[in-house]
């Protein structure tokens, strides 16, 4: 993680509250601490997860900065059981794709596939659930069948 621009406090405390409101989540924390704020970590329950994963459990990292008028963030899912990790992100880092993309990386690969992505909404918290949505309904179950 690392994205530059300012956090925005009340935002962070809604998409925790999202996370924590959210069925596979099983404990929220502000990363390093509750005093520096850098970015939310959601602990994941193993045996929520399709295909079931464990006896770790996975994680997602939650990161939002602004700058001027744009958002950058990162929603990002690890499970240390796989080696499985992907998210979205809305930074810089791949301009030919747009300004959202979704990035995952299978267990062994020796490179991550990058992909355009969009979301409907532009609220924080709203983008926050349907990233959710998708990766606990679609995303990882299509990803790891096709290991």
């Amino acid at each position: 993680m690392g994205l530059s621009g300012t956090t925005d406090s009340a935002v962070y405390e809604g998409l925790k509250d999202v996370l924590q409101r959210y069925p596979v989540v099983t404990t929220v924390a502000y990363q390093p601490d509750s005093i520096v704020k850098t970015f939310l970590r959601a602990q994941i329950d193993p045996a929520r997860v399709v295909p079931a994963t464990g006896p770790e459990q996975p994680r997602v990292d939650v990161e939002w900065r602004f700058t001027q008028n744009e958002q950058c963030y990162r929603i990002h899912y690890a499970d240390p059981n796989t080696g499985f990790n992907c998210g979205w992100h809305r930074d810089a880092d791949h301009p030919e794709l747009g300004p959202v993309h979704f990035q995952y990386e299978m267990p062994r690969a020796d490179h991550s596939q990058h992909e355009p992505a969009s979301f409907e909404k532009d609220v924080p918290t709203e983008i926050l659930w349907s990233a959710l949505d998708g990766l606990f309904e679609r995303r990882i179950r299509d990803l790891m069948s096709e290991r």
